[in-house]
């Protein structure tokens, strides 16, 4: 490879700001906000080609840019209380891995429910539906507690990567990743994304996403899509081994290994069903899902359910805090600067969305949406950088914003389906070599395109019915 080849894309993520610096700045826009564009796109393009990893990337833009645009410009977004409710969201997520309260729950129900290969399927889906609401993190949901009990499962029933993978471990794998981003999209904080997409809304659109209001717009169509999931995926891609013997034997051993129930598990179980109904009633009660959040991790330090030590190790929260919260502060100032509204006049200016009726408008924002998915392998990185853009898009059409919101929000999660790399969770189930990349692509594009028809025949006119549009 070329010193250009191997170079390029730090010379991009440099270049960016540089162009954006000495170019003139356009009518409608002060020098200001034009030059921070030039940081933005520096950023986007770091965490799109990855020189570095997203956080190193954020730090070398910010701490550079520190010198030309002022620490208090470039670090806005680590005050806002969105960025602070992700890190919290990853941190509780680790309480579940700690304590083994996730790896109980999941026992519990395979001991009492799992009889058959479909039957295993429908379990799979009720545990990650369990936790779901309280680990923002579906690939530490995911790829930490619920799979790796499965493919235990799968291993032990002599279903093996290889000739044998058929027998019931291939069905699992692709049927988690179609799980997850099923989970992912059914609570707001089933995913970190959700609250990305959540922020840019209120940014861009003006539309609030409160935690029960994206909860009522999904439980119809992401409850539809869930309870099929299994039985599409056991027609398409069947298992081999269709009755399961052993099973209960698999969840004695598993709870016998874990022991009684533990203190810390009783504790972060209340504590649990406290944050879910705090979640729920937030509308009412005016208490933030933020407010929730940090109160539920407040708790846990309260009550030695988890230490410091324990949410240092959690790297992942803290590079998500970094990235985004550099990415969020550049977004924030430019909707202060007017950036947005200026680009609504350039879309309309050269683009004609706003001839065409709502439905054919949210058709070919959900279809530009989901053909940019091919390259991104970051979930919120796609959202971070495409979405302000199709929000902006589609507030020159005659789709109304809360229609926009729901639409792009939650093809953000089926939306990942297309590729084994679109999700992390799509990472770690293909990594376990049950499914071929050919097979593992086409079943998930097959789910994602059938998650898009159910949100449209389906999810559209039973938000319009609940007065959601």
């Amino acid at each position: 490879m070329s010193a250009i080849g191997r170079y390029w894309p730090m010379l991009l993520v440099v270049g960016c700001p540089l162009f954006f610096w000495v170019s003139p700045h356009p009518v409608g826009l002060s020098v200001e906000t034009w030059r921070m564009v030039g940081v933005y796109l520096a950023l986007l393009s770091g965490i799109v080609f990855r020189p570095f990893t997203d956080a190193v990337i954020v730090l070398i833009i910010l701490g550079f840019g520190s010198l030309f645009y002022g620490p208090e410009i470039l670090l806005k977004g680590y005050g806002n209380s969105m960025v602070w409710f992700i890190l919290v969201a990853f941190l509780i997520c680790r309480a579940f891995a700690i304590t083994g309260l996730g790896k109980r729950i999941a026992y519990l129900l395979l001991k009492k429910y799992g009889r058959s290969s479909l039957g295993l399927g429908y379990l799979m889906l009720l545990t990650d539906l369990a936790l779901a609401p309280a680990t923002a993190s579906n690939m530490s949901r995911t790829g930490g507690i619920t799979f790796p009990i499965f493919r235990n499962i799968a291993e032990t029933l002599g279903s093996q990567p290889g000739p044998s993978a058929r027998k019931i471990g291939a069905y699992l794998s692709i049927l988690m990743y179609v799980i997850s981003m099923g989970t992912s999209t059914f609570f707001l904080t089933g995913m970190a994304t959700n609250s990305i997409t959540a922020s840019l809304a209120k940014q861009v659109l003006d539309v609030n996403l409160t935690w029960m209001t994206w909860f009522v717009a999904s439980v119809v169509p992401s409850g539809l899509l869930l309870l099929a999931a299994p039985l599409i995926i056991y027609k398409l891609y069947p298992p081999e081994l269709r009755i399961l013997k052993g099973i209960k034997e698999i969840a004695e051993a598993g709870l016998a290994e874990l022991g009684p129930m533990k203190r810390s598990e009783k504790i972060l179980l209340i504590l649990f069903l406290f944050a879910v109904l705090g979640w729920m009633t937030g509308a009412y009660t005016d208490i933030s899902m933020q407010a929730v959040g940090l109160a539920f991790l407040a708790a846990q330090l309260l009550t030695k359910v988890m230490t410091w030590d324990d949410l240092i190790q959690e790297k992942s929260a803290w590079a998500t805090f970094v990235w985004y919260g550099g990415f969020f502060g550049c977004a924030t100032v430019l909707a202060a600067g007017g950036f947005y509204k200026w680009l609504v006049t350039i879309v309309q200016a050269y683009v004609t969305l706003s001839d065409i009726g709502p439905n054919v408008a949210i058709v070919t924002l959900v279809g530009i949406s989901m053909l940019a998915r091919y390259f991104f392998v970051s979930n919120s990185a796609f959202v971070v950088s495409f979405y302000p853009v199709l929000f902006t898009l589609g507030l020159s059409t005659q789709a109304s914003p809360m229609l926009i919101a729901l639409s792009l929000g939650f093809s953000a999660g089926y939306g990942s389906l297309l590729t084994h790399y679109g999700n992390g969770a799509g990472v770690i189930t293909f990594a376990a070599g049950y499914v071929p990349q050919k097979t593992f692509w086409g079943l998930g594009t097959a789910m994602a395109l059938i998650s898009a028809i159910v949100y449209y025949v389906i999810g559209v006119p039973y938000w319009k019915l609940i007065g959601l549009i």
